[in-house]
């Protein structure tokens, strides 16, 4: 009998994006109180508890194509992209941190070529993650709508080509000497034959007046009004009153500048009636919505179950008359889904975070069960959080992050990297490694392994602890055991050398980052209106500046959610404000927060009370 061996099919694009397997480090949780049930629904679900192993959505912050890597194939219902427009960097870098930054210098280094390689590694482990039954609407504009579809094509297939929507909007380049462009385009493709689609959960988009349409129209025996429209010969009779299957065209405003439903304030925020039309036709209820370029977390919200209503508000005006408008209202009212979302922005996962925390406090939370949720960085660690982990959990996250494997066999030995044993000092960054631990790690490597050479990792070594591995090195042509230690900074070079060694470029990817110092002076300037600066705040990482600046007025519940217009604002330069007002509706000691991000990724929250007379 022949046996057929199953070897792992290797990721794609593997000569302009090597693979590369770093830890998750878990930074934060917000809890609602009901995981217990969605850890239920994961036993009964393997690919559930695959996704999603504390039951809690994930929040990444991190280079999103090697994320995906780390995740399991057919696990997702629904994918969201909007990708940077391939329109010049200037229009594409929103937040300002470094990372973001960077990836699109990347981006922009190959021309259009270059672009769609970026692009489709990314899709290829989007097609991956999707379930058989899921699709993808990838969002661009007129610079390479055309070029990526040609992609798409070859690698969702030419028959799984659903439907190209065109999101016209009220804003746009105004043309001088060609046509206005007023719109942007989403592709729309699925894995395979039998995707999840149900356009009645949309409604019927289509416009009302009879303009609109051609054909004839008249009124039946019954009063019901139909057009009437002759193909090939036949005749087709539509009645008006009945629902249709949503159109392709989609009359959606972009979010108005002085917004308070919906606005952050950064300017390429999609609209909340836009996601909800994709999620709610292409992602059953209790599916999973992901999206790997989130910005500020618009997919996210609306998986979470935010609605945008439209209600008719009627004002008696003194002369007797009635005035009507539409107001734009934010609801629940809709069956939340699990999400899974990621950016490379530490500014764009923190105004997730407390965007979709904000509301699922004000609204969602109090009508059923919605899971928690976990911000989680890949590549790029907050130490101080590292300094807080066990022993044993600080050595295996280090060594993973050293691209070893964790072993626990021997106290002195607590991983191996090709065939070589490592060794993790503690967590606490005051610790040193001294020579007794060179010492015992020394004599297990040539005695448990047999081995000649090993390698230490710690924040930092003791003189005494070099010179030890000095003498070790002196010994060898000279004995039969010595051994040659490597004394390996976790914040070294050395130590993202097996990073850099698969690609020049991915030197960033891996660092240890420290939270700014954040300093707050405030100062009373009117009845209940305060004065409140951050300018004297200061990053703690190489070459970092502060880079957002976010405020809790009310704070009281004991956790951060941001006052509407105080999570993303910047001056008239699109720098961040470090100086704002704020006009407090009563006196009394009223506690705030404050959360403070700098472009290296480095965050910290700082609480304090103010009493407001």
């Amino acid at each position: 009998m022949k046996i057929h061996r199953i070897i792992p099919e290797e990721p794609k694009f593997q000569h302009a994006y090597p693979t590369i397997r770093l830890p998750f480090q878990e930074v934060q949780r917000v809890e609602f109180g009901h995981n217990k049930e969605f850890l239920a629904a994961n036993e009964k679900d393997p690919k559930l508890r695959e996704l999603f192993p504390t039951g809690a959505n994930r929040l990444f912050f991190g280079d999103n194509l090697h994320i995906m890597r780390q995740l399991p194939s057919n696990s997702i219902d629904l994918f969201y992209i909007d990708p940077p427009f391939f329109s010049g960097r200037n229009y594409n870098v929103i937040f300002g941190d470094k990372n973001e930054m960077r990836s699109f210098s990347d981006i922009w280094e190959g021309g259009m070529p270059g672009y769609l390689i970026w692009l489709n590694a990314r899709l290829y482990e989007m097609k991956r993650l999707l379930k058989p039954t899921g699709s993808i609407f990838v969002h661009l504009d007129w610079h390479a709508a055309h070029y990526v579809k040609v992609e798409m094509d070859k690698i969702f297939g030419y028959d799984r080509f659903l439907s190209e929507i065109v999101w016209h909007k009220n804003s746009g380049s105004i043309g001088k000497t060609s046509f206005s462009k007023r719109h942007d385009v989403i592709l729309q493709y699925a894995k395979g034959e039998n995707y999840y689609y149900d356009g009645k959960a949309v409604g019927d988009l289509r416009e009302q007046e009879k303009g609109t349409f051609g054909g004839y129209f008249g009124v039946d025996e019954d009063g019901r009004e139909y057009r009437e429209v002759r193909k090939a010969g036949k005749v087709y009779k539509y009645y008006m009153d009945e629902p249709r299957n949503p159109e392709d065209v989609w009359e959606v405003a972009q979010i108005p500048e002085r917004d308070k439903v919906e606005r952050i304030g950064y300017p390429t925020q999609k609209p909340i009636e836009l996601l909800q039309r994709i999620i709610d036709s292409s992602c059953p209820p209790g599916g999973v919505v992901a999206d790997f370029f989130m910005g500020g977390g618009t997919t996210c919200f609306v998986a979470s179950g935010a609605r945008i209503e439209r209600e008719t508000v009627r004002k008696q005006k003194r002369d007797g008359t009635t005035e009507e408008h539409v107001k734009r209202v934010l609801k629940f009212n809709a069956p939340a889904r699990r999400w899974i979302a990621c950016d490379q922005s530490r500014i764009a996962v923190a105004i997730t975070a407390d965007r979709v925390a904000r509301f699922v406090e004000e609204g969602t939370g109090r009508l059923f069960p919605v899971p928690d949720f976990t911000v989680e960085h890949w590549g790029i660690y907050e130490a101080p959080k590292l300094e807080k982990f066990k022993p044993a959990e600080f050595r295996e996250f280090v060594v993973k992050a050293f691209g070893g494997r964790p072993e626990s066999v021997s106290p002195a030995i607590h991983g191996v990297r090709y065939g070589v044993p490592l060794f993790v000092g503690e967590p606490q960054r005051t610790s040193r490694v001294g020579k007794d631990d060179v010492a015992k790690f020394a004599k297990a490597v040539y005695e448990e392994r047999r081995a000649n050479h090993g390698v230490m990792l710690a924040w930092n070594f003791g003189p005494e602890a070099r010179k030890a591995a000095e003498i070790l090195a002196a010994r060898e042509n000279k004995r039969i055991d010595f051994v040659r230690l490597n004394l390996v900074r976790l914040e070294s070079d050395e130590f993202r050398e097996h990073v850099v060694s698969k690609h020049k470029d991915y030197g960033p990817l891996l660092s240890f980052i420290q939270p700014p110092e954040v300093r707050v002076t405030v100062r009373r300037v009117g009845r209940l209106k305060y004065q409140f600066d951050v300018s004297e705040s200061v990053s703690l990482n190489k070459d970092g500046v502060i880079a957002n600046v976010q405020w809790d007025f009310n704070h009281g519940h004991g956790r951060f959610t941001s006052t509407q217009g105080y999570a993303f604002r910047r001056d008239k330069d699109k720098r961040p404000e470090l100086v704002v007002e704020y006009e407090f509706p009563n006196g009394g000691n009223i506690t705030i927060a404050c959360s403070v991000q700098d472009d290296q990724g480095g965050e910290r929250t700082v609480v304090q009370t103010v009493e407001v007379n």
